[in-house]
């Protein structure tokens, strides 16, 4: 098990993770005990072939899944025994989600869907308008708040989708092939973006990708290969 140094410096903790599914009469084991450790502040690519596990390992760092057995704890929350409603909270107020096809509500505006995860936590509505514009100005994008996501370029959306994340301020965001749907170029804008406030904010980030381009610009490459980590390595 790797080193956990300070717990309150520790944004996830997985200890011997396993997760299997079932087809038909067979299980398919796609995790076969992961031990992982993420301090707050680091920048985490998740690599591997495809059906290595790391998306499946992403979904139980998420809270959308559970480990069929380990332990696994998420900004101090143990998971085993939470209630629906309570990994509902955890996901609301505690991880931001970053995917692939920016999954944004193509009737509302930027701003909109930047206020969603705000509204569904309570926040009154003066204080949602405001972070949101605030975030949307982080990420370059405080001209295009009204505009609807027809009306915005790719790259456009998934910055609107990474404002979203950032919205409860979350112990940690997570990304699913987030430049996958993207060109080069535009992929290495978002890449440079997150990058950025990985360093100036301290925003806890991991990522799975099949991009080494991409992994190359995190902190740490942990490489997956059949369910177990392969590989483990500290780039800065």
């Amino acid at each position: 098990m790797p080193e956990i140094g300070n717990t309150h410096q520790v944004a996830v903790q997985a200890e011997n993770l396993h997760k299997s599914y079932v087809l038909g009469a067979t299980a398919i084991g796609a995790l076969r005990g992961v031990d992982l450790v993420v301090q707050r502040g680091e920048f985490v690519a998740l690599m591997g072939p495809s059906g290595c596990g790391k998306t499946t390992l992403l979904n139980l760092i998420g809270a959308t899944d559970l480990p069929s057995r380990g332990r696994l704890r998420v900004d101090g929350v143990d998971l085993a025994g939470l209630s629906d409603d309570q990994l509902a909270d955890l996901r609301r107020d505690r991880i931001g989600i970053v995917f692939q096809f920016y999954n944004l509500i193509p009737t509302l505006t930027a701003r909109e869907n930047v206020e969603i995860p705000m509204q569904f936590k309570g926040t009154g509505g003066a204080e949602r308008r405001r972070r949101a514009l605030s975030l949307l100005e982080r990420v370059g994008l405080k001209d295009r708040a009204e505009h609807k996501p027809a009306e915005l370029s790719g790259g456009e959306q998934q910055r609107v989708s990474i404002a979203r994340s950032l919205a409860n301020q979350p112990a940690l965001v997570l990304l699913d092939e987030p430049t996958g749907d993207l060109d080069s170029a535009t992929g290495s804008d978002i890449i440079a973006l997150l990058r950025d406030l990985n360093k100036r904010e301290r925003v806890t980030l991991v990522i799975a990708t099949h991009d080494a381009s991409i992994a190359e610009q995190s902190s740490r490459i942990v490489r997956l290969r059949d369910g177990r980590i392969e590989n483990d390595t500290w780039i800065a």
